[in-house]
This record gives C-alpha cells, structure tokens and sequence, in this order.
C-alpha cells in the first residue's frame, strides 16, 4: 500500500516514486554539467542560450554543477563577453521558479534574485562580466530562513542576508579569485543544511505535473489558503504559477531539443484545447512555448 506522504507518494521505505512522463534534461551550452545531472531532476531552460544567434556571438555562456553543493544547487553559471566592445544585447529571461545568488561584476553588485514573470527586454550592456549560482526552487527560504518572496521579482543585496559579507573585498579580486571565492561561498550557506520537504515536492511536481492546482491541494491535504501561503513563503511563487513553469519549461526542454515537434507539444501536455494552452501561458508566463521558440527561429 502506498500513502501521501506531505505531498509526494512514497513506499514502504519511504523513496518517492515517479509516475507519468519524466522529464528530460537539456544542456544549455553545458552538456558535460547536465550529463552529470538525473534526467528526472529539474534543470530549467533559459532559451536565448540555445537559440539566440546574437547572444551567442557576443556572450560566452557556461554552467557547472558544483557536485558538494547539488542538493541545493542547480549550477554555478558565468557570462563573459567575447570582445572588448560596447554594445547592448537584448535577452529575454524565462520564469523557472528558481532564485539566484547573482554577481554583477562590473557594478559591483551581489544579492538574490528571481522572477516570477517573463521579462521581455531584459538588456545586456556589454562588456560585461557576470557571475551566479542557481539555487533550486525552495533552496532560498531553506538556507536563509527567509521568505522567498522577498528575493522574488526583487533585488535582494547579500548583506541584509549576510551583515559580515564584505562586498567591497569581494569585488577587489580579479574575476578569477572572485570565481573561486563565490564558489565556495555557496557551499558555506549550505552547510550542515538538509533539503526542505517543499524542495522535495517541487521535484515530485516535476516529475509528475498535476492538471490543476486544486489536484496540488488534494494531494497536500491543506486548504487552497493554506498552499498559497506555503509556495508563497517556499517558493515566491503561487501553486498556479509553479504548474505553468513546470509545463513551460517541460515545452521548452521537448522543442529546443528537437525531441518533439510544435505541433505535437499541446497533445502531450496536459491540455484540453488549444485556447487553454494559449491563455494558461499567457496569463502567468506572457507567452506560449511555440512563440518563445518562434522568436529566435524566424
């Protein structure tokens, strides 16, 4: 016999068990880093990455999951430029639940960061040098105690985290030692740190995308007021919001890798007709998956 156990069917010995379709895992310039990953393990896209001709040729991308620190962490990621001149890349950023602890190199900016929606003309001025690590969705309220919505859609400096970061000596290294340092920064937040059951649930969810929020609240046996609550402070985000992401990037995964056609995408999704898919996407994300695509392909 099986039973729900806080959200997240488990056995007798108490190791979640995957239903439904698994997600695929797709390397965004870094296939060495996702090969190393579990295919059933979130790992979000950010499409420009792949797809954007003008990034690609301005910006060097790369991420790396840093194996100490992977229960809590997604990957360490870096942007450098690929030349010395002046100009401005757009990008477009995705929703994907997750918060970053970002290093903005050049203006000597450090803090959390996420997004709950799209941006649409997030801009680039390059030169620039850029550096992050890519917290899992719930790792941020984890390892600081913190609501998560406070870091989502917000900038949230590392020193109303932590009083004894010393910004000013951070950024006095070159990028290089100040890779390292950041690096190792991240493993000491995590430190003597055990994954939260909301981070557990956000892989389950992943695993196995319910049809509807009201099936979220079932499974968690609390109240529609009560899970708001719960993936507001975990998450930043509401239970609505975490299903469009999953679904989203699931779409993404499948296109950007070539694995599924456009065409194909809203019959293996879960939904009912196509003006469900189109006002879902549209209402919490901005855009559906086959425009994001289409941008960047047209």
């Amino acid at each position: 016999m099986k039973k729900p156990i806080y959200g997240y069917w488990a056995n007798k010995t108490g190791s979640a068990t995957p239903a439904g379709k698994a997600r695929g895992v797709i390397s965004r310039n870094a296939p060495d880093a996702a090969e190393r990953i579990s295919r059933n393990m979130y790992y979000p896209v950010q499409i420009p990455y792949i797809l954007d001709k003008e990034f690609a040729e301005s910006i060097k991308y790369s991420e790396e999951v840093i194996p100490d620190c992977k229960d809590f962490v997604i990957c360490f990621w870096e942007m450098r430029p690929l030349s010395s001149a002046a100009k401005t890349v757009e990008n477009i950023i995705v929703a994907d639940g997750c918060i970053d602890l970002v290093a903005d190199y050049d203006r000597k900016r450090i803090g959390f960061a996420g997004m709950s929606k799209t941006d649409f003309n997030f801009k680039i001025s390059l030169p620039a040098d850029s550096m992050g690590v890519r917290l899992k969705p719930g790792a941020f309220y984890a390892i600081t105690n913190v609501p998560a919505h406070n870091a989502m859609d917000n900038f949230m400096p590392i020193d109303t985290i932590d009083r004894d970061f010393d910004v000013k000596g951070f950024f006095a290294l070159d990028f290089s030692d100040a890779k390292l340092f950041f690096k190792k920064y991240a493993a000491s937040l995590i430190e003597n740190k055990k994954p939260s059951k909301f981070m557990a649930l956000f892989e389950e969810l992943n695993n196995e995308i319910p049809n509807s929020a009201h099936e979220v609240y079932k499974k968690l046996y609390y109240s529609h007021r009560q899970c708001q609550r719960l993936f507001s402070k975990n998450y930043g985000l509401s239970p609505q919001m975490v299903l469009c992401i999953l679904r989203f990037q699931w779409c993404l995964r499948k296109l950007a890798s070539g694995e599924k056609s456009p065409r194909d995408i809203m019959d293996i999704s879960n939904y009912y007709d196509q003006s469900h898919f189109i006002h879902d996407f549209k209402q919490n994300i901005g855009l559906t998956p086959l425009e994001l695509v289409r941008r960047y392909t047209s």
